[in-house]
C-alpha cells in the first residue's frame, strides 16, 4: 500500500471477565493518531456478561466496535487466532490487543510506518517491546526484553519475540497464519505467527521502541519477564520437560504446514529434530 496512513486495520481483541481493564484498553484505542480502523471483540465465553459500551462512549466510538460471542470457550491462543480469521481477509493491516493494557497514542501509526519502510510486498509482522506498568498505569515498573539478533527462523524454534499484545502485520503475512491454522492446538498466537510467517520466508521487524503498558495484576495469564520470579518460573519450565513438550507440540504444527514451509528451513527442522535425540 502506497500510503499506510489511509490503510485500514483490524483490530482482534481478546476478552475474557476483562470489563475492569477493558474500557481503558478501549480509550486509548480511540486516542490513536491512525484513525482508519475497526475492533472486533473476541469474548471467548466469558463468565460475566461483558459490558455495554454504550454507556461509556459515544456513537462513533461505538461504531468502530464489533462484539463476537464464542459458544466454546477456545483458550486465549486459539481466540486470537481464529479471530484473525474471522475478520475477514479486506483489511490492509491485522493487530492483537490484549483487554488490559494501555496503548501510546502513536502505536498503530509507528507499527505501520515501520512496515512500509521496507517497501516489500512480501509477509510482514512488526512486533516491539512493552513497558510493565502498576495496575492503574500510574508508575512505570520494567520493561521487556530488548532482542539483540536479528529475527529468524532458528531462532523461533526456540524462542518467541513477538509479544502478542505489540504486533501489527499485514495483509499478506495474516492469510499466511489463517492459511496455516490446520492444527488442533498452539502454545500461543503470537509464538505460532513468528514461527510460521519465518518458516515461510516472511520478514519480522522487532522494534526496541516501546507503544505498549502493559499493566501487571493478578489476573495477567501471562505476565512480565523480568523479575526474579519470572526468571525462575522459565528455569522450571526447562526442568520440568515444559520447554520439551513445547518444542515437540510446534514441530508438529510446522510438519502439518510443511507446504508452506522454504526447503531451506525443512532442513533446519529436520536438524533440529536430530539435535533433540
Amino acid at each position: 500500500m502506497n500510503n499506510y496512513r489511509n490503510a485500514s486495520v483490524a483490530i482482534i481483541l481478546g476478552f475474557y471477565n476483562g470489563n475492569k481493564y477493558v474500557v481503558d484498553q478501549l480509550e486509548s484505542i480511540f486516542s490513536q493518531t491512525h484513525k482508519n480502523y475497526r475492533i472486533f471483540i473476541f469474548n471467548d465465553q466469558s463468565t460475566q456478561e461483558i459490558i455495554d459500551f454504550e454507556n461509556n462512549f459515544c456513537n462513533s466510538e461505538n461504531s468502530r466496535i464489533e462484539i463476537i460471542n464464542r459458544e466454546i470457550n477456545q483458550g486465549y491462543a486459539k481466540n486470537f487466532l481464529l479471530g484473525l480469521k474471522e475478520v475477514g481477509s479486506e483489511y490492509d493491516y491485522y493487530a492483537f490487543s490484549d483487554q488490559d493494557d494501555i496503548w501510546e497514542k502513536n502505536k498503530i501509526d509507528f507499527a505501520l510506518n515501520q512496515i512500509h519502510k521496507l517497501n516489500t510486498s512480501n509477509s510482514v509482522l512488526f512486533c516491539s517491546r512493552t513497558a510493565y506498568f502498576t495496575n492503574h498505569s500510574s508508575k512505570e515498573i520494567g520493561s521487556s526484553c530488548n532482542f539483540i539478533k536479528k529475527p529468524s527462523f532458528r531462532n523461533a524454534l526456540i524462542q518467541n519475540i513477538a509479544g502478542g499484545n505489540t504486533i501489527v502485520m499485514n495483509n499478506k503475512a495474516r492469510n499466511l497464519v489463517v492459511d496455516s491454522l490446520r492444527c488442533f492446538n498452539y502454545i500461543s498466537h503470537d509464538w505460532w505467527c513468528y514461527l510460521i510467517i519465518t518458516a515461510a520466508g516472511g520478514e519480522i521487524i522487532f522494534s526496541p521502541n516501546k507503544h505498549v503498558k502493559y499493566r501487571q495484576h493478578s489476573d495477567n495469564l501471562i505476565g512480565g519477564n523480568q523479575d526474579l520470579k519470572s526468571k525462575f518460573k522459565r528455569i522450571n519450565r526447562f526442568l520440568s520437560g515444559q520447554l520439551k513438550e513445547w518444542n515437540e507440540l510446534n514441530i508438529k504444527n510446522l510438519t502439518i504446514n510443511q507446504d508452506l514451509i522454504l526447503k531451506q528451513n525443512k532442513e533446519i527442522i529436520r536438524n533440529f529434530v536430530n539435535s533433540r535425540k
